[in-house]
This record gives C-alpha cells, sequence and structure tokens, in this order.
C-alpha cells in the first residue's frame, strides 16, 4: 500500500509516522510546496520519497493542506483511483467549492478533520502519538463510496483516534463555537494587552492567551471559511456579554454570583463526562487548530500543508 502525503508538516507528517508504526502503509511520498519541509520529512523518514504531483499509483492520499488549498487539490485528484481523504477544519466551505467546479463531488474522496494539534509545527513535531484518543470528525456527502468511508475510518481508528460522523454543516457549526469563537476572543483580547501589563500576568493569562498566538494564516483561512457560523456564535457571545455586564453595572451579586456558578458547572460537567476526547492525553495541545500551514503559493495553486495543514 502506498500513502502519498500532501504537506509534510505537523498533521501529515504525524499521520504518516503513525502509519508506518502500525505497517498500514508500506510506502510514503511526500509533497510539499516548500523544498526545505520537504527534505526534512525526508531526512527524518517521514516519507520515503518526495514529488512534484501525487503519484498515480497512490492508494490513498492524505490532504494535510491549508483548509482554502484543499478543494483545489479534491479537484485535481477528481479522476485519480486512490482514497482522497482530508485534515481541514472547515468542511462545508470545502465541498461547496468542490461542487462547484465539478459536476459531483467525487465518490472516494472522504472529508476528515482531525481534532488534534499543536502549536509546534514542521517535519520535527511530527508525532505518532498526535492523534491518540483524539476525536476524528468525518463528514462523507450522499456521492460518499461507504467503502471508501470504511477504509478512512478503519486508517483513523488503527492510529488511535475515536472517529465520529456528522453533517458538514453541523461540523461547521459546532467546531465555530468549540473551537473557533475561542481563537477570536483571544486574538481581540490580546489587542488590549500592552507590554506594560506583562510583569503582571500568570496561569490564568498563560492559559487564556495561549491559542491566542496561533497562526495568522491559518486563522484568516478558517475564519473566512466559517464566516457564517462564526458570526453566529459571535453573536451569541456578545449576547452573554451583555447580560455579564448589565449583572456588573446592577451590583446584583447574588444574580452575578448564580451566573458565575453556573458557568463552573457546565465546565465541571463537560469535562467530567467519560469521552475519551474531553480528557486530551498530553499537555502540549489542548486545541486541534493551532496548527500553523503554509503560506499561500498563489489564488488556485494546490498547496501543501507546511507547510501544515482548521
Amino acid at each position: 500500500m502506498h500513502l502519498a502525503v500532501v504537506g509534510t508538516g505537523l498533521i501529515g507528517g504525524s499521520f504518516a509516522r503513525a502509519a508506518r508504526a502500525r505497517g498500514l502503509f508500506a510506502r510514503f511520498t511526500g509533497i510539499d510546496p516548500d523544498p526545505a519541509s520537504a527534505r526534512r520529512a525526508r531526512e527524518l523518514g517521514v516519507v520515503d520519497a518526495l514529488a512534484d504531483s501525487v503519484p498515480a499509483d497512490a492508494d490513498a492520499v492524505l490532504l494535510a493542506a491549508p483548509g482554502h488549498r484543499i478543494a483545489p487539490w479534491v479537484v485535481r485528484l477528481a479522476g485519480h483511483s486512490g482514497i482522497v481523504f482530508d485534515t481541514g477544519s472547515v468542511k462545508g466551505a470545502i465541498l461547496q467549492e468542490v461542487a462547484r467546479r465539478l459536476p459531483a463531488v467525487p465518490a472516494r474522496f472522504v472529508p476528515c478533520h482531525p481534532v488534534a494539534g499543536s502549536e509546534e509545527n514542521g517535519p520535527d513535531a511530527a508525532d505518532a502519538g498526535l492523534f491518540e484518543r483524539a476525536e476524528v470528525i468525518l463528514t462523507p456527502t450522499a456521492d460518499t463510496d461507504p467503502a471508501a468511508v470504511e477504509r478512512v475510518t478503519a486508517w483513523w481508528q488503527a492510529v488511535g483516534a475515536r472517529v465520529c460522523t456528522m453533517s458538514a454543516a453541523e461540523h461547521d457549526r459546532v467546531l465555530a463555537l468549540t473551537s473557533h469563537l475561542p481563537h477570536l476572543v483571544a486574538f481581540a483580547y490580546l489587542q488590549l494587552v500592552e507590554d506594560e501589563h506583562r510583569p503582571h500576568t500568570a496561569g490564568g493569562f498563560r492559559d487564556f492567551t495561549r491559542i491566542g498566538a496561533s497562526d495568522a494564516r491559518i486563522w484568516s483561512s478558517i475564519l473566512r471559511l466559517n464566516r457564517e457560523a462564526v458570526l453566529g456564535a459571535l453573536d451569541d457571545l456578545e449576547e452573554q456579554l451583555r447580560r455579564a455586564r448589565s449583572l456588573i453595572e446592577t451590583a446584583d451579586d447574588a444574580t452575578l454570583q448564580a451566573y458565575l456558578r453556573e458557568a463552573a458547572r457546565r465546565r465541571g460537567e463537560l469535562w467530567e463526562r467519560p469521552l475519551a476526547a474531553n480528557r486530551p492525553p498530553r499537555e502540549r495541545s489542548l486545541d486541534p487548530d493551532s496548527r500553523p500551514e503554509a503560506a499561500p503559493t498563489g489564488d488556485d495553486a494546490p498547496t501543501g500543508d507546511e507547510g501544515e495543514g482548521p
């Protein structure tokens, strides 16, 4: 079995390492627009060979590319015989773009989003254990071949992930709240922080702002691709902020305490539920979408992931 990895950074490289360790594929070919990243991936043994395009004999193609680069790759590979699966953090916009450019979404394309990541990036950060106990969300369409979905599900499960399936619309709505909105809040909050504040920060500040250091190229792409769902989540947050402001302004201590206790109750209840995905196995990352992506190399040019691949 031959796996082609488009994007040899954190996500693509981690899957390649995990798949190699578990014997899922015998050969690994890397495709990456960054020559230095590509060479490093080969030096480290993340991939066995490098190529400028996806080999015709690849049995599977992993698109660990920036979200706005995935649709061009899917279109380019529409006639490829291998199973194609991706790691994009937004699904609806990708599928809509593919459907706009092709008569139908290719049956052997399985849209995926591994909810795992790290602030680290590049082939050196590739970790065979990255997907252990992580959630991977599949968003197949009515055109997707069930056999392809079954194979991709088995590959993700083999590298330790818990796989679930939902519609692209539901995925984008849920991730807007659980991932995209928290990043946006961190980005906005950090606009207020100046050098004079730094000596007065502690653990809470670091915890809250960690994701604010995420790569701007990833997040401008994610926020644009998931615009409607993010704006909807932002409307809901603004309503909650207005409510909190009102409680502070009216000095209604009992109601304010009840509001804060409800937040603590929700946080505790969510974290105590017996879902593996709610208990991250390593402190290196609590969020999947902090991983850096490649700088764009042209409006429609299919590019690799780091390269890296919301």
